[in-house]
């Protein structure tokens, strides 16, 4: 990881891990969080989730699956 500048930052920890198993395989998922950011990690992913389905409702015209976001 570089800075805008050039010099290398020393690697962080990750503020969470998310681990999963599909199909035979695990997918592993380090979160870092922008800790002076007002919008919530909650929000990001939701904008995430709902831009997704639709791109891909439009690229085959089929309706996205419904997904419930557990509050």
């Amino acid at each position: 990881m570089a800075e805008q500048n050039g010099t290398p930052t020393a690697p962080r920890n990750p503020d969470s891990i998310i681990t999963t198993q599909r199909n035979g395989q695990t997918i592993v998922a380090e979160l870092f969080f922008n800790h002076s950011s007002t919008e919530t990690f909650r929000d990001k992913l939701l904008k995430l989730v709902l831009a997704d389905s639709s791109r891909l409702s439009a690229s085959d015209g089929q309706e996205p699956e419904k997904t419930e976001i557990l509050r």
